[in-house]
């Protein structure tokens, strides 16, 4: 089925199992997103020297950016995990959740869920796998679009219901532990309210009334990331997301992202991408 590009992939136990043992008992997951759905057995993980134990019925949400470590596992592990592109989910979780409550996933990703929770999730993502798996017979002619299209919705759904799940089951006000944690953290929350306006890491500086040289050192020492790999990451990824799922102009999409012209929008995207934005949509829908 899969003639076109899946923003997202299931991934098997066993999967999981061979990377740990491969990488000595560690496993990185710095540039993945996406969740853990433990359905029997345990797992113990560590982020950023915190260490957390799941169980069945435990939902573990891995954020983007961090280094997750697998440390061990229950020889009877069972479970669901799914890896996302960041251009799928952060469009949801900016729809879903504001900036701090997004930090507050990344200092918290563990919920545990109600048994009534965690049926609907199974259902949910059983339902997705089915339609991941080729159809039967031949397909009718124009209907790839629209499995695509069915594909993508129930992947939302999913994570959709997995966002109220948290919202529902944990709290949204994470404690600051320093300044710089403050630094860090108002900063991603500005992020998120202002990256399609602002891309300019003097502006989320001045904010906190810091030089840009040292609001940066700040962002690298408690990320991984600097600041303008933050901004980057976040306008790009909204920008392959419009080209993707919308049928706005360039130039309207241009607009959207405050670029004084299309060709200043082109500019900036191909430095990133690689390609221009008509040959980015040309070929994530096929028309190559």
């Amino acid at each position: 089925m899969q003639d076109y590009h899946l923003p997202f992939e299931y991934i098997t136990v066993q999967d999981v199992r061979q990377a740990v043992s491969h990488h000595g008992q560690t496993l990185s997951l710095m540039d993945a997103c996406g969740f853990f759905l433990c359905q029997r057995g345990s797992v113990e993980v560590s982020i950023d020297d915190k260490t957390f134990n799941i169980h069945q019925g435990d939902v573990y949400f891995y954020m983007p950016s961090t280094f997750v470590y697998v440390l061990k596992y229950s020889d009877d592990v069972e479970g669901i995990a799914v890896r996302c592109d960041l251009d799928f989910v952060l469009p949801l979780v900016e729809q879903s959740f504001d900036g701090g409550n997004v930090l507050a996933m990344r200092e918290e990703p563990c919920i545990s869920l109600t048994p009534e929770q965690q049926q609907r999730l199974e259902q949910l993502a059983n339902l997705l796998q089915q339609r991941l798996r080729p159809p039967l017979g031949k397909r009718p002619a124009g209907s790839g679009e629209l499995l695509q299209r069915l594909v993508f919705s129930l992947a939302q759904s999913l994570f959709h219901e997995l966002l109220y799940d948290y919202a529902c089951n944990q709290s949204l006000h994470p404690e600051l532990r320093d300044g710089r944690d403050r630094i860090f953290q108002t900063f991603l929350a500005s992020l998120f309210k202002n990256y399609k306006r602002e891309r300019e890491v003097a502006f989320y500086a001045a904010e906190q009334c810091l030089s840009p040289r040292y609001f940066s050192s700040v962002i690298k020492e408690k990320s991984g990331q600097s600041a303008l790999q933050w901004i980057v990451q976040m306008v790009v990824s909204s920008m392959r997301q419009s080209l993707t799922t919308t049928d706005l102009s360039i130039k309207e999409i241009a607009s959207d992202f405050n670029f004084p012209s299309q060709s200043f929008f082109g500019k900036y995207f191909k430095q990133y991408v690689g390609l221009s934005p008509k040959e980015y949509r040309n070929k994530v829908r096929g028309k190559e």
